[in-house]
């Protein structure tokens, strides 16, 4: 859609259902639709999505996010948010559907089976393939390309590559390198850098395996392999997920 033609429609849906007080804006976001900024009075959309988007999927996403404002931030998409979405002329879904248009990341790994992963931003620890299991880790990294062009392990960054040295150590069955990924303790606050669906889930060791950590997330526990998770600095009270 048109990004003028989409600021008129967000504009007179937000005045149409009383916020007159609110402001509207693009953002820089290429992974969700658009966001509700509670703090500062403000809804704003994807540039890049909603110019991939036609109007009835902005209308829908301008509509979800003014759900939003009108029941305030503790709802989330409970069924509080869901029936004021629906009264306002939304759909009450959360997301949109898998076949409607993404931008894709301009950092793209691939694995030796050919699996693909999109990124926006550059890995900043090494990814593992979670598609591949029966197979060996080694063959499990991911390999990027960045706008089409190969990237070496070692420009990632000092960590990305201590992660690959630590991994191939292991697959010769030697010691950690000196250097290598510091052990972290049962209750250690973590965050799985894995590719995949948990990317990025935070969670707590439970016990660490000669290869692999049992991290404790929401209402499951997972086995994740040590380069594949990065410890979380805590701040005020400890939380627990």
């Amino acid at each position: 859609m048109d990004l003028t033609l989409a600021q008129r429609l967000a504009r007179s849906l937000m005045d149409e259902h009383g916020l007159t007080g609110w402001t509207f804006d693009f953002d820089r976001a290429r992974v969700r639709a658009g966001a509700c900024h509670f703090a500062d009075r403000r809804i704003t959309l994807s540039r890049a999505l909603t110019a991939a988007h036609d109007e009835a999927e902005v209308r829908e996403t301008v509509l979800h996010e003014i759900a939003h404002a009108l029941v305030g931030p503790r709802h989330g998409h409970d069924e509080v948010w869901r029936r004021r979405a629906v009264a306002i002329g939304a759909s009450g879904q959360r997301c949109y559907t898998a076949d409607e248009p993404v931008v894709p990341g301009r950092w793209q790994g691939r694995c030796a089976a050919g699996h693909v992963v999109h990124r926006h931003r550059r890995p900043a620890r090494l990814l593992l393939c979670t598609r591949c299991r029966a197979v060996p880790d080694e063959d499990r990294v991911l390999r990027w390309t960045l706008d089409g062009v190969p990237v070496d392990h070692t420009l990632l960054g000092s960590a990305v590559a201590r992660d690959l040295e630590h991994l191939r150590a292991r697959a010769r069955g030697e010691a950690a390198p000196v250097g290598g990924p510091t052990m972290l303790p049962a209750g250690a606050l973590v965050r799985i850098t894995a590719a995949g669906r948990y990317h990025g889930v935070s969670g707590r060791v439970v016990r660490r395996g000669r290869s692999r950590y049992l991290v404790q997330v929401v209402g499951q526990r997972l086995y994740v392999p040590f380069p594949l998770v990065e410890p979380v600095r805590e701040t005020g009270a400890r939380a627990r997920p």
